[in-house]
């Protein structure tokens, strides 16, 4: 299963050669990640359980342009871990796969400020999405 979040170009995004610089579409994943969290994740029982991201690479296929539909970001998990899991990306423009990117998150305890295991519903929730 993926999850789908559709995220706007916004004129501010565009750089000087008219396309969308590459430090937004990193804030685009954060924004898809986040949704993904908020809707499938987050246990507002346990606002101390977190995660947090330890490494991201980017593939840039092709220049997004300023476009009037939303861009689609596919999220999926690649891979689950003890205390880490992988997320990936895919970024399009109807069939246009435009961007492909992987985040590696680190479940994170606030209070205690360090790592910590995932959680069963954590595991549960993110198998749930591994594509």
């Amino acid at each position: 299963m993926k999850h789908l979040f559709e995220c706007a170009v916004r004129f501010d995004d565009l750089d000087s050669y008219g396309h969308v610089n590459n430090v937004t579409l990193a804030d685009y994943l954060q924004e898809a990640r986040i949704d993904f969290v908020h809707r499938h994740l987050a246990d507002p029982s346990a606002p101390h359980e977190r995660a947090v991201v330890a490494h991201q690479a980017i593939e840039y296929l092709r220049a997004i342009p300023h476009l009037t539909a939303p861009v689609a970001i596919e999220l999926s998990v690649a891979r689950v871990g003890s205390s880490s899991y992988h997320l990936a990306y895919e970024v399009r423009d109807g069939e246009t796969l435009l961007a492909t990117a992987t985040t590696a998150m680190v479940a994170y305890d606030v209070d205690a400020a360090a790592a910590r295991p995932l959680t069963d519903r954590e595991r549960a929730v993110l198998e749930r999405f591994i594509g």
